[in-house]
């Protein structure tokens, strides 16, 4: 097919327009895009199309790269096992109210001189007395602030004194005390309070791994965008350079024909060496956007991820994406989590004043016990026995049975007043200096929706003028197509120079570009607003993320 130069042209700049939106040619123009290039040198694959000829392309639209990254992005995993942590912190708070139980053995012996009838002994001069004493100890802390004690004291005596009645004698104790304040600590102690904090640090981490969430979501999503394009400026820079290549040889057959002077053609060929050096460097960009995208959904640097190549399946076609300022803001103000996390501050702040407000009251204590013992033995001489009870003659198990059918018992009940006499000052001190605190707090909130409300309005303004360049940059490429048409007829026609045509030729590369570039500052335009709305993590997305530390192999 023989195909004119003017035609030739035409058809080349109309051909970018296809590339640009990455959309196959019509078997006609495809025929003829063919013929145009006879005789050229072939232009080099993207990366892109290296991996599909290879099999090592990864097709993945925003929606699965963005799943992708909620599984397997290690800061995401980082913050998934903060709340974790936080929820042990809130079993340690409750260790307060964990029970004890202790036990000890203690022998011992007592060796004395006798110096009196009352402590002589019947083995002479010395009295020696040995004793061994085993004991149980339980210990707990109730949940309103009182605490259990109960102890099970045993011992057995035996001695050589000749004042003993009984030898060897056993003995048995078990005494039960409760404790429990009536006012002071009575609604909040220090245990209650750490746990009411603990739930509210709970609270605070599951608010922050939202905002992570949030944050490594529209990272993601940004990056995606800038992947998309520097592909599409390779496609830009590789079309550009075709277009310098048919422009070089065009000039040298003109040359041939003497229609030019050489220095045409030397301008030509430089044109084509500097298009390729900004084709290398929209590969590298490629490449560089590759590793970007692999590093967020990659949690082992040996992962399949490294090996493949990320090929974008959602391309920048123009979705306008409309919200009205004030609904804008009342979601922002609703969703934010630096508003949440400010009322959880001042939430903790009450809870510490609530505290030191209840130190200032009286100390009121009930104080509770109950006891009961028992005694059993061997009896000495048998002049003795009459003055013994027989359930009290025995060893150990004989003393368990006494105290629990005829002890001996005793109780107490009794209430301790601890009254402060002088005022005081550290305390109350401290009592001011939270109101303070929560006063500063409410008004750094006031200075925070301030804020959140400025921020929202700034991300659509820049939404708006994205838009704006968006229809602008359209514009602009138009022009620079039918500018290079003219430029090529122009020249055809010998009212125009060859540097003239290359720099029309460059223009609509630029402007080609530049269109690309405000597509994807519209699509980032809109990720930022939805992020300063904090409306970009949906409840889906939420709970992958919650399980994304489990996704992490395991560590060594």
């Amino acid at each position: 097919m023989k195909v004119s130069s003017a035609s030739l042209r035409r058809m080349v700049a109309s051909g970018l327009i296809f590339a640009f939106t990455i959309l196959p040619l019509p078997p006609a123009m495809a025929q003829e895009t063919a013929a145009s290039t006879d005789g050229l040198p072939p232009l080099p694959d993207s990366p892109i199309e290296k991996a599909q000829k290879e099999g090592t392309a990864l097709h993945l639209s925003l929606t699965e790269f963005t799943k992708l990254v909620l599984q397997n992005n290690l800061n995401i995993a980082i913050s998934d096992t903060n709340e974790e942590s936080r929820r042990w912190s809130l079993i340690s708070a409750y260790g307060a109210y964990d029970s004890t139980l202790s036990a000890s053995l203690t022998t011992s012996s007592d060796k004395s001189v006798s110096t009196s009838a009352f402590d002589s002994s019947s083995s002479g001069g010395n009295t020696v007395t040995d004793s061994l004493n085993w004991s149980f100890t339980y210990r707990k802390t109730v949940k309103t602030g009182g605490n259990v004690t109960a102890s099970w004291t045993s011992n057995r005596r035996g001695t050589n004194s000749n004042m003993s009645l009984m030898n060897p004698n056993y003995g048995s104790n078990l005494r039960v005390q409760f404790t429990q304040s009536l006012l002071r600590n009575f609604r909040v102690d220090n245990t209650r309070n750490q746990i009411k904090l603990a739930n509210l640090d709970i609270e605070l981490t599951d608010v922050q791994f939202k905002q992570s969430v949030t944050t490594q979501i529209a990272n993601a999503q940004s990056r995606y965008w800038d992947l998309v394009s520097s592909i599409r400026n390779f496609d830009i820079q590789r079309n550009s350079v075709r277009l310098a290549q048919i422009n070089l040889r065009d000039q040298r057959r003109r040359l041939e024909v003497g229609t030019v002077p050489p220095i045409d053609v030397t301008t030509a060929e430089a044109s084509v060496t500097s298009r390729e050096l900004s084709l290398i460097s929209a590969e590298d960009s490629i490449l560089q956007a590759q590793n970007n995208l692999r590093t967020l959904v990659s949690s082992d640097r040996n992962s399949d991820i490294w090996k493949k190549v990320i090929v974008p399946t959602d391309q920048p076609d123009f979705r306008e994406y409309k919200v009205d300022a004030d609904t804008a803001v009342a979601i922002a103000l609703q969703n934010r989590p630096e508003i949440e996390q400010s009322r959880i501050s001042v939430t903790r702040l009450d809870l510490q004043g609530q505290l030191s407000r209840e130190d200032r009251k009286w100390g009121v204590d009930l104080n509770t016990s109950f006891q009961m013992s028992g005694s059993a033995g061997q009896i000495v001489s048998n002049e003795y026995a009459n003055r013994f009870k027989s359930s009290m003659i025995g060893g150990l198990p004989t003393v368990y049975k006494v105290m629990f059918s005829e002890p001996g018992t005793n109780w107490s009940v009794g209430v301790t007043v601890n009254m402060p006499i002088f005022k005081n000052q550290r305390l109350d001190a401290s009592i001011a200096q939270n109101e303070i605190s929560k006063r500063q707090e409410l008004m750094r909130r006031r200075q925070t929706e301030q804020d959140i409300q400025v921020e929202v309005l700034n991300a659509l303004q820049s939404l708006e003028s994205s838009r704006r360049q968006v229809f602008a940059a359209e514009v602009s490429r138009k022009v620079a197509e039918e500018q290079l048409d003219g430029e090529v007829k122009r020249n055809e026609a010998g009212l125009s120079q060859n540097y003239r045509v290359l720099d029309v030729q460059q223009n609509l590369s630029q402007q080609e570009f530049s269109e690309l570039q405000a597509l994807i500052r519209y699509k980032q335009a809109i990720i930022t607003l939805q992020r300063v709305m904090y409306n970009l993590l949906e409840a889906s997305d939420f709970s992958v993320a919650k399980g994304s530390s489990l996704n992490i192999p395991t560590l060594q």
